[in-house]
């Protein structure tokens, strides 16, 4: 009888160690899914490779349509392994991200958005490329997913000089929209009086939280709230986020 310790998995999907519902659903798929974070984004400058960012949420249908046709694929996952950083995000925890590259989305596509959100990145996290459902094979007008992440990944690597044009005018696109922050800017000035704005057009004043039922945490905004108090002293964001937490702690 062999005594060889068993071989190390093919991939290492970095899921399991996550808390969102959402992210654990796809904590054994065969795709090693990062969480949005440095590690992700290191390794993508240190091996030169484009990001795959998917975003979704546990109760979005096609979500789960997508897992089960391409992330749940051995062959599927395998390509975007080989030629992919591949990151997961749940757009409950990270609605910034969510509005940042639905913003992108919608530009590649006239309009067009939805979840699951698919976006192509490159290393310093600048879209390049991206739709929202891909089905495994072509069908109904839509390319198969395959076909998908080839071309993506040969924009990246051999159409430099358009790689650099699409990204230059996308971000000139999105600044000029107020969505994406100029790098001067970060989490501060013009960008956080906006989404305080934002916030407060959507904020429930009796229960609590933003938008109509279902509700869920919203983790980020909040922060992003209280950092605008702090840098403003505008007492707005501190109600809003306050009032939230009083009715999520008499149990939502």
């Amino acid at each position: 009888m062999s005594h060889e310790p068993p071989a190390a998995p093919a991939h290492t999907n970095r899921l399991a160690r996550e808390t969102s519902p959402y992210l654990l659903q796809h904590a054994h798929n065969p795709v090693d899914w990062y969480p949005w974070g440095p590690e992700a984004l290191e390794r993508a400058r240190e091996e030169d490779k484009p990001i795959l960012l998917s975003i979704g949420y546990s109760a979005c249908h096609w979500c789960h349509v997508m897992e089960r046709e391409s992330f749940e694929s051995e062959e599927i996952a395998a390509q975007m392994n080989e030629d992919f950083v591949c990151v997961k995000v749940d757009r409950e925890e990270r609605p910034d991200l969510d509005e940042l590259y639905m913003g992108a989305v919608q530009a590649f596509t006239g309009g067009h958005g939805g979840w699951p959100m698919t976006v192509f990145l490159t290393p310093a996290g600048e879209p390049y490329f991206g739709g929202t459902y891909f089905p495994p094979e072509a069908r109904g007008g839509m390319p198969g997913f395959p076909d998908i992440l080839q071309r993506a990944v040969h924009v990246y690597r051999e159409g430099e000089g358009e790689l650099e044009r699409i990204t230059g005018q996308l971000s000139d696109y999105l600044e000029r929209r107020g969505r994406l922050p100029a790098p001067e800017e970060s989490l501060q000035g013009h960008w956080l009086q906006r989404l305080a704005t934002a916030a407060e057009a959507d904020f429930d004043a009796r229960h609590g939280g933003f938008g109509s039922a279902p509700k869920f945490p919203p983790h980020a905004l909040l922060s992003a709230l209280l950092l605008h108090w702090r840098l403003t002293g505008e007492r707005r964001s501190l109600r809003m986020v306050t009032r939230t937490l009083d009715g999520m702690a008499k149990g939502g």
